[in-house]
């Protein structure tokens, strides 16, 4: 939902320490698919679909994260973040895919006649992540959107992954933005095909506020 630059390291650590929830970015139109989503596609008799966001972020950004979403009108759900540094019963912080995954079990475990969308990038290794949850309970997952922000070498990699996913009968897709995994979306039936035109209105707005942004902090 937030950009992060989580691989550029310089830039992730000054995103963090100068920027507030008024000032940081989301991906253009995420809280208008997110909104759509959590509609749903007009068969679930108006009950709202629950939405949960998992991170290995720290839970130090809590508050940053729960106000970048009142702020953006991104709904609002659980967050499952990461436990960093020593305590009492952890001497290391476990890798990205550990806590993920663990997270991931732990909500489908717990909601076990829910299916589920999974939505990331391809930063760091939410494909991979992705594709082992969808290869060993291809049931419980109706799509994987991962978001393009990598060049050729990675995108490959993704690729590769999504033709095993999609061999068991999950779609992934690797995709520019919002808008296009709203367009799928709505093929689909996860959202109503009236919800594209507001995504790509807000995608719109958000990327043209994002250019602003960008050129009063250079």
């Amino acid at each position: 939902v937030l950009q992060s630059s989580a691989t550029n390291y310089l830039r992730a650590a000054r995103l963090l320490f100068l920027h507030n929830a008024r000032t940081r970015l989301p991906f253009g139109g995420v809280a208008a698919f997110y909104q759509a989503l959590q509609r749903g596609g007009g068969d679930d008799n108006g009950r709202p679909n629950p939405i949960f966001y998992v991170s290995s972020s720290p839970w130090n950004v809590f508050r940053l994260l729960t106000d970048f979403f009142d702020f953006q009108d991104i709904p609002r759900g659980p967050l499952f973040l990461k436990d960093y540094g020593l305590s009492a019963d952890q001497f290391l912080t476990s890798g990205h895919r550990t806590h993920k995954l663990e997270q991931i079990d732990t909500i489908l475990n717990t909601y076990p006649h829910l299916p589920f969308v999974l939505i990331g990038d391809s930063g760091q290794r939410d494909p991979e992540i992705y594709a082992e949850v969808a290869l060993r309970a291809p049931e419980r997952i109706r799509a994987i959107y991962i978001r393009d922000v990598t060049g050729d070498e990675r995108d490959a990699e993704v690729a590769a992954l999504a033709t095993a996913v999609n061999a068991a009968g999950v779609p992934m897709l690797l995709t520019p933005d919002s808008y296009a995994a709203a367009g799928h979306a709505a093929e689909i039936g996860l959202i109503h095909p009236d919800a594209l035109a507001a995504v790509a209105a807000a995608k719109a707005q958000d990327e043209a506020e994002g250019l602003l942004l960008a050129e009063l902090d250079d």
